[in-house]
C-alpha cells in the first residue's frame, strides 16, 4: 500500500514537472519546474521501490542512486542556469538589447 502511494506521488510530481517544462517560456521557470519536480518525483519513486523490495541489502544500490540524484540534480540545474545567465539568454521571440 505504501509503495503504491509513494510511486504514485512520484509519478504525479514527474508529470507536473513535464507540464511545467512545456508550459513555461522562460528558461529559469523551466529549470525551477524541472529540478524541483524531478528531485521529488524520482526520490519518491526510488523510495517506493526500496519499500517494495522489503529493505534488503541489494536495495543499497537504490539508496546510493537516490543520494547521487540528490547531489547531482541541483549541480546540473545551477550549471544550466549560470550558462543561460552568462550568455544573456532571453525568452523565445525577444530581441537582445
Amino acid at each position: 500500500m505504501i509503495t503504491t502511494i509513494l510511486m504514485g506521488l512520484g509519478l504525479l510530481f514527474l508529470v507536473i514537472g513535464t507540464v511545467g517544462i512545456l508550459r513555461f517560456r522562460d528558461i529559469y521557470s523551466r529549470l525551477q519546474a524541472s529540478s524541483v519536480s524531478d528531485n521529488a518525483g524520482l526520490g519518491l519513486v526510488l523510495l517506493g521501490l526500496i519499500a517494495a523490495a522489503g529493505f534488503e541489502w541489494r536495495d543499497l544500490s537504490l539508496g546510493l542512486l537516490l543520494m547521487l540524484l540528490l547531489v547531482t540534480n541541483p549541480i546540473a540545474t545551477h550549471s544550466i542556469a549560470k550558462s543561460a545567465f552568462t550568455q544573456r539568454h532571453t525568452e523565445e521571440g525577444e530581441k537582445r538589447g
